[in-house]
């Protein structure tokens, strides 16, 4: 052997040693924190999306109050400086219809013998019975499907059997059922309510018509545009805050 060189074998490969423990735990935070950020993202993102749906909604609304007086129509005979503000189709007509009735009651008297046939009795009851009809309870009923107008002066339903009209000088008030999708109106020469059902889906927009038809015939639609400004306001106040991860 040659002086100088090293008898012992080299070794084919070097082994890595083992990670240490803090670096373990800082590569598990790392990826902790890319977890977190991207969730904190996504919650982001889908708060700006309602926050920005919101705030265009009002927007158009705004516009609508400040611009729109209404149309003509040739579906329905307009009175002098009648306009439509809204108009539904396939909308019910709602009735409360009563269910059958039941007669509630009981019987007394006495059985009586007459004879006998084939060696049986045979007899006759005699009395009286008392009781009562018990109306069964009224259930809103579509009676009849058409089309909704609403005009600056009143709301009209026309369909293929029946016909209302809320005209807004008679009005009492007005109820709104948003998770229904119907709303009922209180008039001065109407006994019963009139409820017209058209979809929780245009819940939002009728009511908005309603009270834009109705600032108009009250001569209210400034206080009106005030409000939807106010409410457009506080929307922009809300508007939500990009985390410090999204911040540039």
């Amino acid at each position: 052997m040659a002086p100088g060189v090293n008898s012992e074998p080299q070794s084919a490969c070097t082994l890595s040693p083992e990670p240490r423990p803090t670096t373990r735990r800082r590569e598990a935070r790392s990826v902790f924190e890319k977890h977190r950020a991207k969730e904190v993202a996504k919650a982001y993102q889908q708060a700006l999306g309602e926050w920005q749906a919101q705030h265009d909604g009002l927007a158009q609304l705004l516009q609508l109050a400040e611009s729109f007086n209404g149309l003509g129509s040739n579906e329905i005979m307009l009175k002098p400086g009648e306009t439509v503000f809204y108009k539904v189709t396939g909308a019910d007509l709602i009735e409360g219809q009563r269910g059958p009735g039941q007669w509630k009651g009981h019987s007394q008297g006495a059985s009586i013998p007459v004879g006998s046939i084939h060696g049986r009795s045979v007899r006759y009851r005699v009395g009286v019975t008392r009781g009562h009809l018990v109306q069964g309870a009224p259930a809103p009923t579509a009676i009849d499907t058409g089309t909704v107008f609403i005009t600056n002066q009143r709301v009209v339903f026309q369909g293929g059997q029946q016909t209302r009209e809320c005209a807004f000088a008679k009005l009492i008030g007005f109820e709104h059922s948003d998770s229904e999708g119907s709303t009922s109106f209180s008039v001065s020469n109407r006994q019963e309510p009139t409820t017209i059902h058209y979809g929780a889906a245009l819940s939002g927009s009728f009511d908005f018509r309603i009270d834009l038809a109705l600032a108009h015939f009250r001569g209210t639609l400034g206080n009106l545009v005030s409000e939807v400004k106010q409410d457009l306001a506080q929307t922009d106040a809300a508007r939500p805050v990009p985390p410090a991860t999204l911040v540039t």
